[in-house]
């Protein structure tokens, strides 16, 4: 899994800064490598412009005004990035780890169209936002680690706030065959509870078609916040919507002592599947788990 960035202008400084190492060392360009995290980042050396792209800023230092325009020598270009640098290491967090926790960091996924010239999702309109509804099983989209319940932020450069749903879609249609990017927000409307199982393996709730609709007094999903009329998404990061509640339950008594359960409340999951089959749901969805 991509990098994940606490803001949208992180990742897109970040960006910049590796594509000003690149022009400055005199490399050929390469697959997208995050750089902040060794260097550091000040965001105050950066703005939007007129035409709100977040650009370089101007910086007061005489080094920067006297840059030549001819290439700069190798051991000068190693220290040029450094400009656009705080003394902070942890100007930017990009989070690693378990794949069940939401971060709800930005991280950036580049995909290929497969022979249809599909990348394997369907996107939904929340509250001016754009969402990821559905994930096709070995799709391109799966194999990237998009997943049910991401925010799309942005394709091919192009902002989706505000935009319909058919409109997003359009935008993947015109992208490149090799090269559809998706800025992507983790899972922002979800939560995940770790719950312990009892001496007999209960983790203390009731499930009727994937919803917790009640919960046991004083049992672990007690004692941890679990609510009721919220959607199980996913059991220790595997996608479960659509499942039959018999096939969750055992999925749930095969896992170990401690479970990591992604909710999402139902009002909110029933807006995000209303276009979806029953059959999308049950036998199409990717139920991969993404690497950490």
């Amino acid at each position: 899994m991509m990098p994940l960035y606490p803001t949208f202008e992180d990742l897109k400084v970040d960006e910049i800064i590796n594509h000003q190492n690149q022009k400055l060392m005199g490399l050929p360009p390469v697959t997208y490598s995050p750089v902040t995290g060794c260097i550091g980042l000040d965001q105050t050396n950066f703005r939007y412009d007129e035409f709100g792209q977040l650009v370089p800023g101007p910086v007061s230092s005489p080094v920067v005004r006297n840059v030549p325009s001819q290439p700069i020598p190798n051991e000068v270009a190693q220290i040029q990035p450094a400009l656009f640098a705080s003394t902070d290491s942890n100007a930017i967090q990009k989070s690693s780890g378990d794949s069940a926790e939401i971060r709800h960091g930005i991280r950036r996924i580049v995909l290929c169209k497969d022979s249809n010239g599909k990348v394997g999702v369907q996107l939904i309109s929340v509250n001016n936002g754009i969402f990821i509804s559905f994930v096709r099983n070995q799709s391109p989209a799966a194999l990237g680690g998009l997943r049910f319940g991401d925010q799309v932020l942005a394709i091919c450069d192009h902002v989706l706030a505000g935009l319909s749903s058919s409109k997003a879609m359009r935008l993947i249609g015109k992208a490149a065959q090799n090269n559809v990017v998706f800025l992507v927000r983790d899972r922002p409307l979800e939560r995940t509870v770790v719950v312990n199982k009892n001496s007999s393996g209960s983790l203390g709730i009731t499930v009727e078609h994937g919803m917790i609709t009640a919960i046991v007094k004083d049992s672990s999903a007690a004692r941890n916040g679990v609510l009721t009329n919220h959607h199980i998404v996913e059991v220790d990061g595997q996608n479960v919507l659509g499942l039959k509640d018999k096939q969750l339950v055992a999925l749930l008594r095969q896992r170990g002592a401690s479970v990591r359960l992604t909710l999402l409340p139902h009002g909110v999951y029933r807006h995000l599947v209303r276009h979806l089959w029953n059959s999308q749901l049950r036998y199409e969805m990717d139920r991969s788990i993404p690497e950490a």
